[in-house]
Formats: structure tokens, sequence, C-alpha cells
């Protein structure tokens, strides 16, 4: 009788929740496999390498984010409540998003359709209203990439440059709207 291989996906949750709890060195093959009982060549079979593991995890992740987003009343409060609700999504798996590269960022821009949408609706011109989507999803996911990378120091700092430059940006799409 055939013996049962592990399953990708319990590779990957198992793995998702030992990269949250240790950061990337709770991931090698070795501790994967002796946490789930199975072999290191399942893992491979599986999963491939590291790195196929890791782009994987990525991208599962965030193909099933699902954003925490209501409008408001206004285009631009709604756009503030948008970029919280992105950065929200990243912060909640610091160690994940660390590994996120610029291909990575597609299903977070994915969201972007849903704030254009929202400042469409609202008369501002489509090329500026596109121009605003594209430096409030790179501003929020720069922005949070780096207070992950600062590790959790001074956090009111990164709340209010965060909280500052998105106003800003608002602000003067804001004015050039009118």
């Amino acid at each position: 009788m055939a013996r049962s291989t592990t399953p990708a996906d319990a590779i990957y949750a198992r793995a998702l929740t030992l990269l949250d709890e240790e950061g990337i060195a709770g991931i090698n093959a070795r501790r994967l496999a002796a946490e789930l009982h199975c072999s290191t060549k399942t893992l491979y079979q599986q999963v491939g390498n590291q790195d196929q593991l890791i782009r994987e995890l990525v991208a599962r992740h965030f193909a099933a984010l699902r954003l925490e987003f209501v409008e408001a009343d206004t285009w631009q409060e709604s756009a503030v409540r948008w970029c919280h609700s992105v950065r929200a999504a990243l912060l909640a798996h610091p160690h994940l998003s660390a590994l996120m590269t610029f291909d990575d960022r597609e299903p977070i821009a994915a969201y972007v359709d849903r704030l254009l949408h929202v400042l469409l609706r609202a008369g501002v011109p489509a090329e500026l209203a596109r121009n605003c989507c594209r430096v409030l999803v790179h501003t929020t996911i720069s922005l949070a990439g780096a207070e992950i990378a600062a590790g959790g120091e001074s956090p009111d700092v990164f709340v209010e440059v965060f909280d500052n430059t998105i106003r800003w940006v608002v602000l003067g799409v804001s004015a050039e709207a009118t």
C-alpha cells in the first residue's frame, strides 16, 4: 500500500504559521518536515525548494486577501480608509509582507479598481484618478514595508508619517481636481 503524501495545502498552512511566529528562520525544510511528520523529500516534491515555497506562500496569501474597505461619504475619506485597510493587511503578517517583491503586489493592486471607481464616480478626472490610485498604492505599500523593516520601533512615528503622507496626497489631488 502506497504511503499518502502530505498535501501541499497543509505544508503552506503550517509554513505560514511558522513564518508568522518565527520569521523566515522558522520555515526551513527540516523544521517543516518534523512539524508535519513527513520527509524533506515529500516537502520538495509537494512545494519545491524554500524559494518556491516562499513565492507561493506570498502569492496564496495575497490572492486570498480580503481587504476591509468601506466607502465613506467623500472620495477623500474613502481613499484614506482604503490606504489604512491595505496597511493593516500588510502589517497583519509582517514577515510575509517583508518577503513580498514587486511582482507580488498584483493582488493588492487589484483593490485599486475599487478605489478608482469611487474617485471616478465622484467626478475626479480619469487620468488624475488613475495617477492618484497609483501613488496611494505605492505609498501605502512602501510605508508599510518601512514600518515592517523597522521591526516595531517607533510605531507612533510610523502612524503619524503614514497618516500625514496619505492626507497630503489626497489634499493635493483634491486641489488639482478642482
